[in-house]
């Protein structure tokens, strides 16, 4: 059922994240998940309306081939008179006259004034692009036009055909709008804004590589690194198990970026270490990115010829396919099982989709085929069949090729 408060002649609509009306001091949606036929032709009707609309048109959208062949204009005007008495219902005053007939077709009554957020957020984007426009006055129309958008096109109807190109074109429209809105913000260091900007638009597209990048930062800038922390490792998982995808190189740079130390000025070098110390003071195996842990490997290459330590990687693959938002068992088995039968100065990543790689140092070839046994121990028994392999290889036998 639809609920609609008495209204004049003086409508708003919001077409974004939730159908509504309003008028008259207060707002009315429907309260279904799924626009029913009435409400879609309001919809319909209000988005073109500033055309006529034949009924031809208005029956291939919303009847198809599911049409009286006797008297296939009864079944529309069936949906008008419906939609009238929905309005009317619900208080809207002179609902007999917003859906008009006309020529074959109905359309709006254009003597009543109606505005949208649809419209609005087009004007203040156009408004955004003026050349030679000033800066804070571009920022200000960009933070007005995306606060505007609170949701993709007209969710409920997004089954209904000519919906889904308007929430692809208004989707890319909003996007480009908050990059061009971060890159403002970034430059009158605003990074508080930014990064609330960037959790919103995040919901609409996780996987916006930009929008990743600059939430990192703003959150950076803010001296939230171990926020930044997480959400990168969140992000970073996210990417392994829904797409089956490496993060790319400019978000592995930021690893390290995150990784920095605070700046301090003519700090002491006993301070600085004991810092450090606290910082690395927790059991288990370290967690690196993938990135990070390729410098460490190739720092130990270097030197294990000459020390003489024997230092091995460890390659664990599994069956792990992508197939949601959550990664399988054997990875998740696999993640709590690695640091817990390491030891505190090993070192392991997540390599990809579906591997993990160690890095152990100071053992023996039967010392890390041990510790490989006790990581398949310590795991499910149901998850065993799901590893594939594990590979291990003495990082001083590794031959560079010749220049």
């Amino acid at each position: 059922m639809i609920k609609i408060s008495k209204s004049r002649e003086r409508l708003r609509i919001e077409l974004f994240g939730e159908f509504a009306i309003i008028g008259n001091g207060k707002r009315i949606t429907e309260n279904t998940k799924k626009s029913s036929k009435v409400w879609r032709l309001l919809q319909y009707l209000i988005t073109h309306r500033n055309r006529s609309i034949p009924q031809e048109e208005l029956l291939e959208v919303f009847c198809g081939d599911q049409v009286d062949g006797g008297n296939p204009g009864s079944v529309l005007r069936t949906m008008v008179y419906r939609a009238r008495s929905a309005l009317e219902k619900g208080g809207i005053e002179n609902a007999a006259s917003i859906i008009v007939a006309k020529s074959g077709g109905y359309s709006i009554n254009k003597n009543i004034e109606c505005t949208t957020d649809v419209e609005e957020f087009e004007e203040l984007i156009k408004k955004a692009e003026t050349p030679d426009i000033k800066s804070d006055v571009k920022l200000n129309l960009l933070l007005h036009a995306t606060a505007l958008y609170k949701g993709d096109f007209l969710p409920n109807s997004n089954s209904d055909m000519w919906v889904v190109p308007l929430v692809r074109w208004y989707r890319t429209m909003y996007l480009d709008a908050v990059h061009d809105a971060l890159e403002l913000l970034n430059m009158f260091q605003r990074s508080r804004e930014a990064a609330e900007l960037c959790t919103k638009a995040l919901g609409v597209d996780p996987f916006d590589v930009k929008l990743i990048e600059f939430h990192i930062k703003a959150l950076l800038k803010q001296g939230k690194n171990s926020e930044a922390l997480n959400f990168y490792k969140r992000m970073e998982s996210m990417f392994f198990d829904v797409l089956g995808v490496n993060f790319s190189n400019e978000l592995r740079d930021l690893y390290n970026e995150i990784q920095q130390p605070e700046a301090k000025d003519e700090a002491e070098l006993d301070d600085v270490l004991a810092e450090w110390v606290q910082d690395a003071d927790y059991p288990g195996a370290y967690y690196c990115d993938a990135s990070v842990f390729k410098i460490f490997f190739q720092i130990e290459a270097r030197g294990a010829q000459r020390s003489g330590r024997s230092s091995f990687v460890v390659r664990f693959d599994t069956k792990h396919i992508p197939k949601g938002q959550k990664p399988s068992g054997v990875i998740r088995q696999l993640g709590m099982a690695i640091p817990r039968c390491l030891r505190m100065g090993d070192l392991f990543t997540r390599f990809s989709h579906n591997q993990y790689m160690l890095m152990l140092f100071s053992l023996t070839y039967e010392d890390c085929k041990m510790l490989v046994n006790r990581i398949m121990r310590s795991m499910d028994s149901k998850y065993i069949s799901d590893i594939k392999s594990s590979q291990i290889c003495l990082i001083s036998a590794i031959k560079k090729e010749e220049e």
